[in-house]
């Protein structure tokens, strides 16, 4: 089965480069004009979804409307909040810079990403959560798109692969700027899906 993912547009948190404050973050113009693009590319490479799940924050679900409204108008969007994008706990609303003038949190975070924010989650969290939403689009079996944020995204790429998190994490080969988007080729569902695999954790 074929899934198209694709990463809500542009909002003004992204532009200020800081963590949004709550799932209540709209798009920008910008990320409207991202997403309006992406759908005409959908649309002209002949992928014909049959379903649409998106996040249920409000970012990802008026992109996953945009795309619907221009791509296949007689869908309806399927909220999933295992979609949600990783819980940034008391980095909410902060700078996402790991540089000098940074917060001290993330980058000893993004050092060990498996374990939780403070106030917050980890990877391996999230690879929980996504690991069910996954096996129930594989089980449903239709071409879908799917929509969500950049933490989310590549934790459902590296599960899908059976690729390691962390070194998918630490290598960035699954990320997706605001607006993009990826197509996913999957096999047909053989068992369940198993644990995600991830390097141990060094000291």
């Amino acid at each position: 089965m074929r899934l198209i993912l694709v990463r809500h547009g542009r909002t003004r948190a992204n532009a200020q480069a800081r963590f949004p404050l709550s799932s209540a973050v709209p798009l920008d113009a910008t990320g409207r004009e991202q997403v309006t693009l992406t759908a005409r590319r959908i649309a002209a490479s002949g992928f014909r979804p049959e379903v649409i799940h998106s996040s249920d924050a409000q970012r990802a679900h008026q992109t996953a409307a945009l795309l619907r409204d221009l791509i296949a108008p007689d869908l309806r969007v399927t909220p999933r909040p295992e979609l949600r994008e990783l819980d940034w706990g008391e980095l909410r609303g902060r700078s996402t810079s790991t540089g000098p003038a940074g917060e001290a949190a993330y980058s000893r975070w993004q050092r060990d990403p498996m374990r939780p924010l403070p106030g917050g989650e980890g990877l391996a969290d999230v690879a929980v959560r996504v690991a069910r939403v996954l096996r129930l689009i594989t089980d449903d079996g239709r071409p879908a798109i799917v929509v969500s944020h950049a933490v989310t995204l590549t934790v459902l790429t590296a599960q899908a692969n059976g690729w390691d998190l962390a070194e998918t994490w630490r290598s960035h080969r699954a990320h997706l700027s605001p607006g993009q988007f990826h197509l996913l080729d999957l096999p047909a569902p053989q068992g369940p899906v198993r644990p995600l695999p991830h390097s141990p954790r060094t000291t």
